[in-house]
């Protein structure tokens, strides 16, 4: 449940817009929203499904997603590439 006594307060106190406030709150939030995303990735008693889509989601968010623009693309396909040539060395 909102605490609208605590929003009133600040309000009454800040010159922020309600779309300033609300920007400013989801920037407090990003570092543990982060943080809950990486843990899920890395966690292996959450299923595998979220577990890929949370690893998908912060390769996207960092390199950009498969299929994206330029140079972001281009070099995540030479990585991908070089690392599957890595794996697969001494295997005929």
């Amino acid at each position: 449940m909102p605490d609208f006594e605590a929003r009133d307060l600040e309000n009454s106190f800040s010159s922020e817009t309600p779309e300033q406030a609300a920007s400013r709150i989801i920037r407090d939030a990003a570092p543990f929203a982060a943080q809950a995303i990486s843990e899920m990735a890395t966690d292996d008693t959450v299923a595998a499904s979220v577990r890929l889509r949370a690893a998908t989601y912060i390769i996207d968010r960092n390199l950009g997603p498969v299929g994206g623009q330029g140079d972001r693309e281009d070099a995540l396909e030479q990585f991908l590439k070089q690392l599957n040539v890595e794996a697969n060395e001494g295997r005929s």
